[in-house]
């Protein structure tokens, strides 16, 4: 099947997606899953990291990652604090300087102690700040630097860093301008990012 087919079909399926996957169903994982394996297939052979479709702003869509469900998000904000939400991520990413920032909009329970006091209050996104670069087999290795809430800023301390892991060495498998693919290890996880 042609490439465009398989992006209107994965679209028409993320249509159904709650939660970027977070709580999906198995037939719509699966069916997700075979998607992108067959895009996967389609994707001619290219050096991702130098494309000029790399640069810009991409939100997640989907990832079949156990670790970000378990995390109800990447930075593990929603999953510790009472009364915090991250529902979308965005990925910002800049080819230059191989700068990427990890985007989570931040929902605040009103009345919660994180809405009143603390580094969340008056705060709209929990940023990380990241290096990327492509390793010598491919993958997209990226290192978390800074953790910024509002005009608050810190090294990520092992709870974010282990959260920011799930997604710090992916496999670019597809890539055009409005739909970006990755594979984690185990390969049965993927993530699947639209351009904003």
């Amino acid at each position: 099947m042609p490439a465009l087919e398989l992006k209107e079909e994965l679209f028409d399926l993320l249509s159904d997606v709650e939660n970027r996957g977070i709580g999906a169903p198995s037939d719509l994982a699966d069916d997700i899953f075979e998607v992108v394996g067959e895009l996967e297939e389609s994707a001619p052979g290219y050096n991702w990291a130098e494309s000029p479709l790399l640069a810009g702003r991409w939100r997640l869509r989907y990832t079949s990652s156990k670790t970000f469900a378990n995390n109800e998000g990447l930075s593990g904000y929603a999953r510790d604090l009472q009364g915090v939400a991250t529902p979308e991520l965005d990925m910002r990413l800049e080819t230059r300087f191989k700068r990427l920032v990890y985007e989570e909009r931040l929902e605040l329970e009103q009345g919660s102690i994180a809405a009143l006091f603390g580094k969340f209050a008056g705060a709209e996104s929990i940023c990380v700040e990241c290096a990327w670069s492509r390793t010598r087999d491919g993958l997209m290795a990226v290192e978390s630097q800074t953790v910024v809430v509002g005009d608050r800023s810190w090294e990520p301390a092992d709870r974010q860093d282990k959260a920011v892991r799930a997604l710090s060495a992916g496999q670019p498998i597809y890539l055009d301008n409005d739909l970006f693919l990755l594979r984690s290890k185990p390969d049965y996880i993927v993530w699947v990012f639209q351009r904003v």
